[in-house]
């Protein structure tokens, strides 16, 4: 029984060895025209390769378009341009879907090349993957962008976006119609902390959670702030009990219950504020290192990323038990639930991608792991139902339709 469960891991997830090895399966994967496996072996071929490596970023960008992913193929071969490493991509025919954006005679200018004719895209793969997602071609840009973000949330109500700006130690909106960016709250009038770490909405009540830290080793200390989401109003302040000092918030989630629990990435421990109270209370130890971000699937049951893997938190039982899993699980900034699965950010150096990571009707065991976006950068992302928003460059949000 072990074995054949193992068998359909495998199946079901790709894996292998070195960069070599994937860059081989990726190939072979090519070949026979399953293309979101060629795409996901790439990705690994990069994250196991030297960094910037020419050869396997082009192959990753082969994958992109192929799999329907121009957007990320042409911002990847603007990075192999960049590195001054000339391409085929004006005349290769994997690239027809590239060619076809808009966004590819600027390109074609960089590559000091003629925008080639468009030529029709290649025929969709004749067994497509039944959990590809959606991505939307059209970006939300916003001007200016922000130097140094934390955090993505989407309030459906107005239709605008919250950002984190670390830098500055504030909120901004954007506007999801005009696109336009305003102050929402400041350090000064929030009484953020010196690091802005996270923060979450809770769309029922109609409130954003804040949590911010300063201070370091046995001077750490950090903050919950409640604030009304229509406003930015401070609405409340839980500070960190001395005696539970020192600690740094790294990330907050809304339980359904109004339940709000924050991670210490530095003592290792879970904190809850339950509805109605002012005081942060220890919830348990989790015994893990990096603790990084935190999903909330009802209330009884959380998922926590840290350096190690993911982590599923049964809070009756006050047990954290490791999700098992054939590939490795590491690197999560963000993390989010949704029908059975964890969507999140898992980065990698100074490269990331969306995931989408399949759990088992018990929640403790990987079935399939999907890349759904590549990124090319440390970024955000928020799920808002059945879309989830990232920040995909400097000043543009993109959206993904799960199915």
């Amino acid at each position: 029984m072990i074995l054949l469960l193992f068998l359909i891991f495998q199946t079901l997830t790709p894996a292998c060895g070195d960069a070599r090895d994937c860059r081989e399966q990726a190939l072979a994967a090519a070949s026979a025209g399953d293309y979101e496996q060629f795409h996901d072996l790439a990705w690994r071929a990069v994250q196991k390769g030297r960094p910037n490596d020419p050869d396997l970023m082009y192959l990753l960008a082969r994958a992109q378009s192929l799999s329907g992913r121009p957007d990320d193929a042409l911002v990847m071969l603007g990075r192999i341009a960049d590195l001054g490493v000339q391409t085929d991509a004006a005349t290769n025919p994997d690239f027809a879907r590239v060619r076809l954006l808009p966004s590819w005679p600027a390109l074609a200018a960089k590559l000091g090349v003629a925008p080639a004719p468009a030529t029709p895209a290649p025929p969709a793969p004749s067994t497509p993957s039944p959990v590809a997602p959606a991505a939307s071609a059209a970006a939300i840009t916003f001007d200016p962008p922000l130097a140094d973000p934390v955090g993505l949330a989407h309030d459906a109500v107005s239709r605008r976006f919250v950002l984190g700006d670390r830098s500055e130690r504030r909120l901004v909106i954007v506007d999801e119609v005009s696109h336009h960016v305003v102050n929402y709250v400041s350090a000064a009038s929030a009484g953020f902390y010196d690091d802005l770490t996270g923060f979450a909405i809770d769309a029922r009540r109609g409130d954003l959670w804040v949590v911010s830290a300063k201070g370091t080793a046995e001077a750490a200390t950090a903050v919950l702030h409640k604030l009304q989401l229509v406003s930015g109003r401070t609405l409340l302040e839980a500070p960190l009990p001395d005696a539970s000092r020192p600690a740094k918030f790294a990330a907050v989630a809304v339980a359904e219950d109004g339940a709000v629990y924050v991670l210490d990435s530095l003592g290792s421990r879970l904190f809850r504020l339950r509805p109605a109270t002012r005081t942060l209370e220890m919830v348990m130890r989790l015994h893990m290192n990096g603790l990084s971000a935190l999903a909330s699937v009802d209330a009884r049951t959380l998922y926590v990323a840290n350096e190690e893997g993911l982590s599923r938190v049964d809070l009756d039982a006050r047990v954290a038990r490791p999700v098992k899993s054939i590939e490795e699980l590491r690197g999560f900034g963000a993390l989010a639930w949704r029908n059975g699965s964890l969507v999140g950010i898992e980065s990698f150096e100074d490269e990331s991608a969306i995931v989408r990571v399949r759990l088992d009707a018990a929640g403790t065991r990987v079935v399939g792991r999907d890349i759904l976006v590549t990124s090319l950068h440390r970024t955000a992302g928020t799920l808002a139902g059945s879309v989830y928003y990232y920040l995909a460059e400097q000043g543009a949000i993109r959206r993904l339709d799960l199915r």
